[in-house]
């Protein structure tokens, strides 16, 4: 990593750089490893140091909480984008898998499966960013609400809130608040 430093031009930049990752290393990986596995944990390490590199010119005090509070933002921000990225791909291949087997039902079955599946795929994907995490956390990768929260820096009654609020904004956007409400 620290190779990587040599391309800040600005000595002081990148003495500032080293410092910073000599002091948050640990952090940032333990971060990302609550995210992602080992390998793409040091992957996300990596490009949070480069947006971090990017905007060292901004860091005042390199043992602030602030310097802190923004190396752990970086670092869950960047490996939450990578799993994003995972989860596309898988989904994507996952899809793939499916129109290639050969003993798929009847076609109009088949049909109706991708487009509700894609209808949900494009609700999540519109809700805003901090219920997108925490549904994806919940759902998708099976995390309890005190891990989202000690992940994302929330309290456990905001992660409920916030799925909650998901799975309603969801629902809503698949038409069934009128079915709610008659029951």
């Amino acid at each position: 990593m620290i190779m990587m430093f040599a391309a800040i031009e600005n000595d002081a930049n990148r003495n500032k750089m080293e410092q910073i990752w000599e002091m948050h290393k640990g952090l940032m990986l333990y971060i990302a490893r609550q995210i992602l596995d080992e390998r793409m944990a040091e992957d996300a390490v990596s490009e949070a140091c480069i947006k971090i590199m990017k905007n060292i010119h901004k860091i005042e005090e390199i043992s602030s909480n602030q310097t802190r509070s923004y190396v752990v933002y970086i670092t869950k921000s960047v490996s939450i984008d990578i799993l994003r990225r995972i989860n596309r791909q898988k989904e994507d291949s996952d899809e793939v898998l499916a129109i290639m087997s050969d003993g798929a039902p009847d076609i109009l079955d088949e049909i109706v499966v991708k487009e509700g599946y894609h209808v949900i795929k494009d609700a999540i994907r519109n809700l805003p960013d901090n219920q997108k995490d925490v549904i994806m956390l919940y759902l998708v990768h099976g995390l309890t609400h005190e891990e989202i929260a000690k992940l994302l820096g929330i309290t456990v009654n905001a992660s409920k809130v916030r799925l909650h609020r998901a799975k309603a904004s969801i629902k809503k956007k698949l038409g069934g608040g009128a079915y709610d409400n008659q029951q």
